[in-house]
């Protein structure tokens, strides 16, 4: 039997190939010609992963893969480029587009009787069990991998392989050596990879644990089939945990979908081995696949929210398939009106980039038009023989109560407002609550925009509150919280939203946003025992003068905060405004032909600064203009009303209430009271609008990581201090402490009249120091990180600050760069000399007189020959069974030993 399907139904779905399905069998067959005649290779090289590998020098986008012609060719610019870097990239794609065409031929050969298909997968099979023992592991970015950069790609190739095995074996194709030589140089060797790093509540321990899943099958290895499922990040923890109860994933709609397909091999092929017994965890599962189409905007394309890419539509085929997957699991009527809308026959066909997919990491393309035909081996497996007649869905509006993400829509769907209130999205997650997001048709007005490429600068700013339409507090990006629902009812011609956020320690924020027919109000409010500056940023707007030009201001520098995610360091022509009128009038910086533009009008309840700039656009977008209103005060409001439909003439404030002055003559008095909302329109009936949220089911918890949290150290050590650092310090990257030879350092804290001593004695080092303003042509972490040296970080109190020393080869001089999230407020000194097969740092830190405690910790990066990114680090605080990857040199205060510097 398969590990996916059982014989009987294995065998029915022949006839559903050769008949209904008949046409996506044949188009996948076609597709496999250059691996059926035998022309494709298996890679050598590793995949690597850099800052300007696989992208275009000029405007940023992936380069197309094609697999059939290696050629670097921008899909945008039209330009071809070249150099090794594209070159050691191009396997990342190639590697997973080959996997998954061997699993395209065993699901043909086994339902098609296809000899030739099965020989051909076998034939890559038999090439994967020559080649895979030769590709390095090391130098990966997160996680062991041999012929990828990180553990879950490694997952999702193997999936492929093992589920094609599976597939071969259980149609009675030829197995014996074949089999076994698979299992053996392949299958054994990667899930030991893959089940050596455990990624906790994330989208890639998804993957990890179907290919730890689906290899413990194979293998018949019951103890990594429980710890797939059962384990402390299985797949019944990752339903139950990161899988909300409104059926989406913690991390919002991209990693959903991302992490549902996965889920859904994992589900499956729990529920065909007798391993899923949870009712209630299987019906959360069966609702994620309607979950994405809840928050569609009005062109199709889902919200960038948090770490997304900008603007993907859902007419693409994988989309499709998720619908014909949850619809052969359940009757749906929200999948069956999706499917209405993506098998549209009047929507233009393109390319369904099908033939260059690379498994189940997706590639995104412009939207097409659809058929069952365009589909993949899941729905020849899986889908219904045949659709029932399909009826679009209305799109209405909308809460998602667990992800914390209400939607009020308008005209029938093509209106769009959004309130980004609740989760604050865990690692991929933006500081981004209580987020305002506006669309009219293809007009997105107030929007989200995404992320780019995780190894580009540019990250930095899309991950800042600052690009986004959420409020800033004291001039820094928001720290990660959740915020809370106060309200949310919708009456179809008037509805409203209310959330609230604590953006700082007893500052509580507030936000409302009021939906009229075509028209919205927006009303930020915040209470504080203390004075806090408020500042809210609008994108694509201007402030504009009585003429309705953009208002011009005085060039002057918008001060902020100093961190790469504060955002301010990405703005440039920066002046400061002046509005003449109150309240000030705003306008939509370009307005599409044939379009009303948005106008806005905004008041705040202390005073303010107004403030425009230039911002990056969305990625792969020009350039946009800033409007940004700061208000300092204990407690105070920033209210505005915006119209999309030249629906509203003006707008008027006072204390308790909005007047929004329309088009046709009439007026919309708005008032707010204990929680509660009213509209009294001129001449018309009062429509009430409360807060009761009862019955609503709130978002729970989410898992962390099972590895320990960082948690303040109970008491003080006293000094001199002393610390020999070895297998419990060691933070490994793909080998164990064991592996690497015991790598140690020595730690000596001493403390004089005014300094803090830390020497720092390495006894085995290759003493390969990188320049600490090299350029790192890999990602975005500082490149010195990858060659020896020393991270000190020192905590006094008011003041902590942070560096990275590393010496200067040929001197006793010891370079610095501050630490990311961290000051160089402290003053430091720093020296270093070689001992024998190592060397001896020492840096001396000037403490504030007074200060009787100091927070110290220090951590040692080590390198060997022949790589290119550290191998391990040690950490005096400890390395509580963590990795090395993706730290760069942040580190967490409360990880510090305390330290009782005594009489001085």
């Amino acid at each position: 039997m398969s590990m996916l399907l059982d014989v009987a139904t294995l065998d029915a779905r022949r006839t559903v190939a050769r008949g209904s399905l008949a046409p996506l069998a044949q188009g996948l067959r076609a597709e496999l010609r250059p691996v059926l005649e035998g022309a494709i290779e298996i890679p050598r090289d590793k995949a690597l992963l850099s800052r300007t590998g696989g992208r275009c020098p000029n405007d940023g986008t992936l380069l197309r893969f094609d697999p059939l012609d290696a050629r670097h060719v921008c899909l945008v610019c039209g330009s071809e480029v070249r150099g090794e870097l594209h070159d050691r990239f191009r396997p990342y794609w190639y590697q997973l587009w080959l996997a998954e065409r061997v699993l395209h031929a065993a699901v043909l050969g086994v339902l098609l009787d296809d000899r030739e298909c099965i020989d051909a997968a076998w034939r890559v099979l038999n090439g994967y069990a020559e080649h895979y023992l030769e590709y390095p592991n090391r130098d990966n970015v997160l996680g062991p991998s041999r012929p990828f950069f990180s553990t879950y790609l490694e997952s999702i190739w193997l999936l492929q392989l093992v589920l094609a095995v599976d597939l071969l074996e259980a149609g009675a194709s030829r197995a014996g050596q074949d089999g076994a030589r698979v299992r053996e140089r392949v299958v054994e060797p990667s899930v030991a990879l893959i089940a050596s790093y455990d990624e906790g509540i994330s989208n890639r321990q998804v993957w990890n644990d179907a290919a730890m899943l689906a290899a413990g099958a194979l293998l018949d290895d019951d103890r990594l089939m429980d710890r797939a499922v059962g384990g402390t990040s299985g797949l019944r923890v990752l339903l139950s945990r990161a899988l909300l109860a409104d059926g989406s994933w913690y991390e919002g709609e991209n990693y959903h979908l991302f992490a549902h397909r996965g889920l859904w091999y994992a589900v499956t092929m729990a529920e065909r081995l007798g391993r899923m017994a949870d009712d209630a965890l299987v019906h959360r599962f069966d609702d994620g696949f309607a979950a994405p189409f809840r928050t569609l905007l009005p062109d199709l394309t889902y919200p960038s929210r948090r770490d997304s890419q900008y603007a993907v539509s859902v007419r693409q085929p994988r989309f499709a398939e998720s619908c014909e997957l949850g619809l052969a699991r359940r009757d749906d009527p929200r999948l069956l009106g999706m499917l209405a809308r993506l098998y549209d026959t009047t929507a233009p066909a393109g390319d369904t980039g099908r033939r260059a997919s690379t498994a189940d990491v997706e590639r995104n393309l412009p939207a097409t038009g659809l058929t069952r035909a365009d589909l993949s081996w899941r729905a020849l497996l899986f889908a219904r023989e045949t659709l029932p007649p399909l009826q679009p869905h209305p799109l209405e509006s909308d809460l998602l109560p667990a992800q914390g993400f209400g939607i009020i829509r308008r005209d029938g769907g093509r209106c769009f407002v959004g309130l980004d209130y609740g989760r604050s999205g865990g690692g991929h997650g933006h500081p981004d609550r209580l987020n305002l997001l506006l669309s009219d048709g293809d007009a997105r007005w107030f929007d989200d925009p995404g992320t780019g490429s995780y190894v580009d600068e540019s990250l930095h700013w899309y991950r800042s509150t600052l690009a986004h339409t959420a409020p800033l507090i004291d001039g820094r990006s928001q720290p990660r919280v959740d915020g809370e629902l106060e309200a949310f009812e919708d009456r179809g011609s008037a509805g409203w939203m209310r959330a609230r956020a604590e953006l700082a320690p007893g500052c509580v924020v507030h936000r409302s946003i009021v939906v009229a027919e075509d028209y919205l109000v927006d009303s930020v409010e915040w209470e504080s025992n203390d004075v806090h500056e408020i500042a809210l940023p609008f994108h694509g707007v201007d402030v504009v003068a009585p003429t309705g030009a953009a208002l011009a201001g005085e060039p002057a520098a918008i001060d902020g905060g100093a961190g790469s995610e504060d955002g301010f360091g990405f703005l440039s022509e920066t002046t400061r405004l002046f509005p003449e009128t109150v309240p000030v009038p705003l306008a939509s910086s370009a307005t599409a032909e044939g379009r009303a533009g948005l106008r806005g009008w905004l008041m705040t309840s202390a005073p303010a600064s107004w403030w425009k700039a230039v911002t990056p656009g969305p990625p792969g977008r020009p350039s946009q203009s800033l409007v940004l209103v700061r208000s300092t005060a204990r407690r105070g409001s920033i209210r505005s009303v915006w119209s999309w439909r030249s629906a509203v003439r003006s707008a008027e404030f006072d204390r308790d209430a909005f007047i929004v002055r329309r088009a046709d003559g009439s007026a919309h008095t708005h008032r707010s009271n204990d929680g509660q909302w009213s509209i009294e329109p001129t001449g018309g009936e009062i429509v009430e609008l409360g807060s009761d949220v009862a019955g609503v089911v709130l978002h729970e918890p989410v898992a962390r990581r099972e590895l320990a949290e960082p948690a303040q150290h109970d008491r003080s050590l006293s000094i001199p201090f002393r610390s020999s650092l070895g297998a419990d310090h060691y933070r490994a990257s793909e080998e164990s402490w064991e592996a690497a030879s015991r790598p140690a350092a020595v730690v000596h804290i001493d403390a004089t009249a005014d300094r803090l001593v830390v020497r720092v004695e390495v006894p085995r080092a290759e003493r390969r120091f990188i320049a600490i303003d090299a350029a790192n042509p890999f990602d975005n972490d500082p490149a010195a990180i990858h060659g020896d040296g020393i991270q000190l970080y020192i905590d006094v109190g008011e003041r902590a600050s942070g560096w990275l020393l590393v010496p200067i080869a040929g001197s006793t001089t010891v370079a610095r760069r501050t630490a990311e999230g961290w000051s160089d407020a402290l003053p430091v000194e720093a020296t270093w000399e070689q001992t024998g097969d190592g060397y001896r740092l020492v840096a001396a830190v000037t403490l504030p007189s007074g200060v009787a405690e100091v927070g110290v910790d220090v951590l040692v990066n080590e390198i060997t020959p022949g790589r290119s990114r550290r191998r391990g680090q040690l950490v005096l605080s400890g390395a509580r069974g963590e990795f090395v990857y993706l730290r760069a040199d942040r580190h967490e205060r409360e990880r510090l030993l305390r330290l009782d510097l005594g009489e001085r």
